[in-house]
Parts: C-alpha cells; structure tokens; sequence
C-alpha cells in the first residue's frame, strides 16, 4: 500500500501529535494560531511551486488566422443580397 503525499497541513498534525499531545492536550491559543498561521503559509508556497495543471498555450498564429477567416466566411454565407435593383 503506498503512503499518501506528505503535505505541510498532515506535517503540522503528525508534529502536534508527537510533541504537543494533540489532541489530548493543547498548545496556548496563540501558539495554535501561529502554527496554523505558518502552515497555510507553506501550503501556498507549496501550491506556488506546483505547475498549473490542465494549462494548454498555443501560438499558432496561422491556425487563428485561418480560423477566423473561416468565421467570417460562415458569416458571410448567410447574407442575403438584394439582386432586385436593376442598374441602368
């Protein structure tokens, strides 16, 4: 069975568990703020750090090109011309 990812909120609970008794006893409350302070604080840093997931960059200019001229053709495919008007 593989362990589950360590991330810094599971590291926090393991360490509060090891040292300070959690959840039997409790640090001071200003203590518990600061150290939950600091772990979300690592949990963004974390989150920076990872590559953005599901992020797809093209530069492919001729297809954007291409692809709205194809649009405006379509457009123009359905405008109706007025013929009725005789020149001359």
């Amino acid at each position: 069975m593989t362990r589950p990812a360590s991330t810094p909120f599971l590291t926090t609970v393991r360490w509060l568990s090891a040292y300070a008794g959690f959840p039997a006893a409790r640090l001071p409350a200003r203590a518990e703020i600061l150290l939950l302070i600091s772990t979300a604080a690592e949990e963004a840093q974390v989150a920076l750090q990872r590559s953005p997931r599901f992020l797809v960059e093209r530069n492919d200019k001729a297809s954007d090109a291409s692809l709205k001229a194809y649009t405006m053709n379509r457009s123009l495919a359905h405008y109706v011309s007025n013929n009725a008007q005789k020149t001359g």
